[in-house]
């Protein structure tokens, strides 16, 4: 796969079917994350794969609370949108989308043939992330779809001791990525023009360089 073509279609998958990922296309993805970049070449990263369907029930009652709990403080103004704005407005409808998907996965989470949870310093995540990307993209190569997500931090002990965490070890849960065949298809993702998000020298000055559509294919 091209590389262009893997780093714009991997657009967050979160519906996908329940069917298992073979072993040899797990030792191609996993041998693919772990040569992400590690800080001081350390190697501080650890995954922990989950396919129990008991397990997966119970982390995906955690998560279903967890999204009730962020649906209720920082992401109240965008229910409020949901249930008061104009259906019409294309700004609205975006945000119901979203919240559609997000809620599809706290609803089906454990439907996912493997969670996969990654573990690293506190504060570690600049040598965990590119790991777990490199896990995404490789990931896409072979047709499955992921969605990196970090709701589960708002219960990380609770999480830390139904996954056998050590108590008082430098390892801390960093994020988790539920990862299986999508029942969707593969897509460019929406966003706002590049030079809109990048300075040029301070801050809030433009860029030279324009890039209002995608650049790919």
């Amino acid at each position: 796969m091209d590389l262009y073509e893997a780093i714009y279609t991997t657009r967050a998958m979160r519906r996908v079917k329940p069917d298992p990922i073979p072993d040899e296309v797990l030792a191609r993805i996993f041998d693919a994350a772990v040569r992400g970049p590690s800080g001081g070449n350390s190697h501080t990263f650890r995954f922990i794969t989950v396919t129990d369907p008991e397990m997966k029930r119970t982390i995906q009652g955690i998560y279903r609370e967890c999204l009730d709990q962020l649906n209720a403080t920082q992401y109240s103004g965008a229910q409020e949108k949901i249930a008061t704005g104009d259906p019409d407005d294309p700004d609205v409808q975006q945000t119901i989308r979203v919240d559609k998907s997000a809620q599809w996965l706290a609803d089906n989470l454990h439907t996912a043939p493997m969670l996969i949870f990654v573990f690293g310093k506190a504060g570690g995540e600049t040598t965990t992330f590119p790991c777990l990307w490199n896990l995404c993209l490789a990931a896409r190569s072979e047709g499955l779809g992921t969605a990196i997500t970090t709701l589960l931090k708002l219960q990380k002990e609770r999480v830390e001791d139904l996954l056998g965490m050590p108590k008082g070890d430098v390892w801390n849960m960093h994020g988790m990525v539920p990862i299986g065949y999508p029942t969707g298809k593969w897509g460019v993702p929406r966003r706002q023009p590049a030079q809109t998000a990048v300075y040029s020298e301070t801050w809030g000055e433009p860029v030279s360089w324009t890039a209002d559509e995608p650049l790919w294919p």
